[in-house]
């Protein structure tokens, strides 16, 4: 057993982190390459191997091309990128600021919406969506309910920026060069809607930090990444490996995430490239 731990200590401190992208125009060319270094570099004993996938087919096409490279697929936890970046958020921030399940994800989000809309309705600023809803037709509730979550989940993402100035009173468009537009008359009612849902996940208390939305926990793991100290251990419970494959695009937070973690873990992204030649050689 004592052997074992210093084989492992010293398999630990021999692990370079850090991040690099591999291209590559065939994705059974990208994958044993993948698996080629995956079965050169192994993992410790029942340590599971961290693959980022963009949706569960590809999920399912990895595991079986491992299963035939290897034998067999054991130890391979594939799953999908929001999963794992909030689980490390998690990791960095502790339990007690950044729950399981986030209070603003999309379907606790639905359920939150289909109460406070009809609350919402009768302010002047909620008139343009107002006469979609018609009594005894619930049906309508739940399709608006279901359609804004979907809007304001992407928003988390996207457009924090517009989510931040709205909680803060500001109603504006915020452009890419920095240029801030007033909110339209049609469009109000988004930030006031927004508001209403910050205000309703407060008052259900929780974690005041969740509670603002994904982007203010995004923004306080990036912090306290910056804030680690240089040459400490790697935080408990985040993986030494973790591969990103078939993703044809990724939103900012989470390759913000990976190039943070990339300070202790090693990360392979493996991006699909419909060209064959290196693209820096174009003139």
């Amino acid at each position: 057993r004592v052997a074992a731990e210093q084989q492992s200590r010293q398999s630990t401190q021999s692990w370079q982190p850090g991040l690099i992208a591999l291209h590559g125009n065939q994705t059974e060319a990208l994958a044993d390459t993948v698996l080629a270094w995956l079965a050169a570099n192994p993992l410790d004993a029942l340590e599971p191997e961290i693959v980022l996938v963009q949706s569960n087919g590809m999920a399912e096409w990895f595991k079986m091309r491992m299963a035939e490279q290897q034998g067999v697929c054991a130890a391979a936890q594939v799953e999908l990128p929001a999963r794992f970046v909030w689980r490390s958020y998690r990791q960095i921030l502790g339990r007690h600021e950044v729950p399981r399940e986030s209070p603003l994800d999309k379907t606790p989000m639905i359920w939150r919406l289909m109460r406070l809309l009809p609350q919402c309705l009768g302010e002047p600023a909620f008139a343009p969506i107002a006469n979609f809803l018609r009594p005894g037709e619930p049906q309508r509730l739940l399709q608006l309910a279901e359609k804004l979550a979907d809007l304001f989940d992407q928003y988390q993402v996207y457009r924090a920026d517009w989510l931040a100035a709205w909680a803060a009173g500001d109603d504006v468009l915020i452009k890419a060069n920095g240029d801030r537009h007033p909110l339209s008359d049609e469009q109000h009612w988004q930030a006031c809607l927004w508001r209403a849902l910050l205000a309703d996940v407060a008052a259900a208390g929780g974690s005041a930090l969740a509670g603002q939305g994904r982007a203010a926990v995004h923004e306080a793991f990036l912090r306290r990444v910056d804030a680690w100290p240089e040459g400490s251990e790697r935080p408990a419970g985040l993986p030494r490996r973790v591969i990103v494959f078939g993703i044809s695009s990724m939103p900012r937070q989470s390759l913000e995430v990976l190039a943070a973690l990339a300070r202790w873990a090693q990360v392979l992204m493996c991006v699909h490239n419909p060209c064959e030649h290196y693209w820096a050689d174009i003139v």
